[in-house]
């Protein structure tokens, strides 16, 4: 099972929930995005990788997101992107 955090601005396209649990086997990202795609088709659509961003057990992902493996009871937090100057 993953457990995904989603941000308050992500949460309406979930019809409410903040966290969204997954039970299917999910060994990496990717898989975990079709399963999220299979759950919450609307929240899926919100996603953008410019303005989105993941960690794993409070760890961000910078590269090879799709591919960063994942095991039963991670936790994935749906950061948004903050931008600065």
């Amino acid at each position: 099972m993953i457990t995904v955090y989603l941000p308050s601005m992500l949460r309406p396209h979930a019809d409410g929930a903040d966290v969204l649990t997954i039970t299917a086997p999910v060994h990496t990202m990717a898989e975990l995005l079709v399963a999220l795609e299979r759950k919450s088709p609307r929240l899926m659509r919100q996603l953008d990788d410019s303005v989105f961003t993941f960690a794993v057990n409070d760890e961000m992902l910078l590269h090879g997101v799709k591919s960063h493996p994942l095991n039963d009871g991670d936790r994935v937090a749906i950061v948004p992107a903050i931008s600065g100057g």
